[in-house]
């Protein structure tokens, strides 16, 4: 009789350890995939705010880098304005307003240079790199910017063009003013 119930309770074991494995298993498998999934998923939302934030901060970077660029070539042109003035001085002072033409003819070569012209004291286009200009008011051509400046002013027409305006002082009073039109380069980011 013993035996008898020592099979039947064994039974009952295995079939309570067979159950504990049958659903034990697939509930643990489940869980383990559960837990994967639910990492990768996190992961995967974690890397795409960080792109979003990487994103941003690149655009930040390269408006500023933008920016700074634009900075030193107006800085460049500042430099090279002086040079610019005191050629065209020279010229004006002896009436060569051939040798000014041939100089804003060259300029024009250059990347990045628009009109130049060389308006005189009561503003009227004298020599222009543009034919058309000549004889015309500068106020008719741009109202917003003014040629009683005592140094190189700078006009924004748009993102990166600028129209610079740049007094030629004589002996005792300004003698005329150059006024060009310089589109800066762009930054190119890698």
């Amino acid at each position: 009789m013993d035996s008898i119930r020592n099979e039947g309770s064994s039974a009952k074991r295995m079939s309570t350890g067979r159950r504990l494995l049958v659903i034990g298993i697939p509930v643990l498998l489940l869980l383990l995939l559960g837990g994967i999934f639910l990492t990768r998923y996190l992961d995967d939302q974690k890397l795409k705010e960080q792109q979003i934030r990487f994103d941003a901060e690149k655009q930040e970077l390269t408006e500023t880098l933008q920016k700074s660029y634009i900075d030193v070539q107006h800085q460049d042109i500042r430099l090279f304005a002086l040079s610019l003035a005191w050629s065209v001085r020279s010229e004006l002072m002896r009436e060569n307003y051939e040798q000014i033409d041939q100089y804003f003819v060259e300029l024009i070569r250059q990347t990045g240079f628009g009109a130049v012209m060389l308006i005189d004291p009561q503003g009227v286009v004298k020599v222009a790199s543009d034919r058309n200009l000549k004889g015309k008011s500068f106020y008719a051509l741009y109202p917003s910017a003014s040629i009683n400046e005592e140094r190189l002013v700078s006009y924004p027409l748009s993102a990166t063009k600028s129209l610079f305006v740049l007094p030629v002082m004589g002996l005792n009073a300004k003698i005329g003013t150059i006024a060009f039109v310089y589109t800066c380069r762009s930054f190119v980011a890698p």
